[in-house]
């Protein structure tokens, strides 16, 4: 039986409201099952770890994919250290402990992260936590 064709959809990411966690770091679900109106969809989140920061890291349980739209920053992959810049793409398999440093930059890292399904995602949980839903606008309360 064939699912039913849903329409396109565009969205404007700087019309999204962003998740913030501390000065760090904040996130923008762009795409998920929700917004689309099917699940399986891969889930996006347009993240940016503020210059001068650096984030916790952890391992997931599933497969992780970063684009670097912009910026620079150092990426702890297990026991190696990567630089990483804007126009590249990042494969974290599951398991793999993974942390951003972006404290040598003067510089935002914005980067897109992709995940096959919603609920691997802590940045998902923490939405429905504060906000009752994954997606908010930023013209919503």
């Amino acid at each position: 039986m064939q699912e039913k064709r849903l329409p396109p959809l565009l969205v404007d990411v700087e019309k999204v409201k962003p998740l913030i966690f501390g000065k760090e770091y904040e996130s923008r679900m762009i795409l998920d099952h929700v917004i689309t109106g099917r699940d399986g969809v891969i889930q996006i989140n347009h993240g940016t770890v503020k210059a001068g920061c650096a984030l916790g890291g952890a391992a997931h349980e599933e497969d992780e994919i970063y684009y670097i739209l912009s910026g620079n920053a150092k990426l702890k992959l297990d026991d190696e250290i990567v630089e990483v810049k804007g126009g590249q793409v990042v494969f974290i398999p599951a398991g793999c402990f993974h942390a951003l440093d972006n404290r040598q930059s003067s510089e935002d890292l914005c980067i897109l992260t992709f995940w096959k399904d919603y609920r691997f995602n802590d940045a998902y949980e923490e939405r429905i936590k504060q906000w009752g839903k994954s997606f908010k606008t930023i013209d919503e309360d």
